[in-house]
């Protein structure tokens, strides 16, 4: 099957076909859980999150999207949430920079690259720390600066996913046999 003169490969369909708009990759899931110790002995629940939250709201902050914790920003966030579970984000990446293109959706095909980690700062420094114990900590005040799509996250849990192509289709359908658009060859 083709689309866009591109053959799927990747769990049986090609992810570069996935779209939202144009050059964009939807991407969305979980930055970090809450009230969970990651690898780094940090553990945050929705209050470490409240003063983001307001500076965000006043337009003061906004955080930036960017492959490893670098200074290269491969897209945006469109949308942030605290959620029970912890920090949801719905994010998008912008085909048309060539790290994306060449090698983020690559190592998305592979199953290299499918974590989030978030950055940014304790708002009062050391005083905006609570050890719980033995190299873990709890963070108040953590202003969020951005959104890092990583391989080895802190927490494994911060996945995300993506719309694809495939799963934007609606099948087509005959008297006889039910068999999706996208199944015939």
């Amino acid at each position: 099957m083709e689309h866009n003169n591109k053959i799927f490969i990747y769990n049986n369909f090609k992810i570069e076909n996935a779209i939202t708009d144009g050059d964009l990759l939807d991407i969305d899931g979980y930055c970090c859980h809450y009230n969970k110790v990651n690898l780094n002995g940090e553990m945050v629940n929705e209050a470490s999150f409240k003063r983001f939250f307001e500076m965000q709201k006043e337009g003061k902050i906004k955080p930036a999207l960017n492959y490893n914790h670098s200074d290269q920003l491969i897209g945006g966030i469109d949308f942030l949430e605290s959620r029970k579970e912890g920090l949801y984000m719905r994010a998008h990446l912008n085909k048309k920079i060539a790290l994306v293109r060449d090698t983020i959706i690559p190592c998305i095909e592979a199953g290299d690259l499918n974590s989030l980690s978030t950055e940014g700062f304790i708002l009062n420094g050391w005083h905006g720390i609570e050890e719980l114990g033995e190299n873990t900590y709890y963070v108040k005040d953590f202003i969020l600066t951005a959104v890092a799509v990583v391989a080895v996250p802190a927490d494994y849990e911060a996945k995300f996913t993506f719309k694809n192509f495939l799963q934007t289709q609606k099948p087509e359908t005959t008297k006889t046999t039910y068999k999706p658009k996208w199944y015939l060859l």
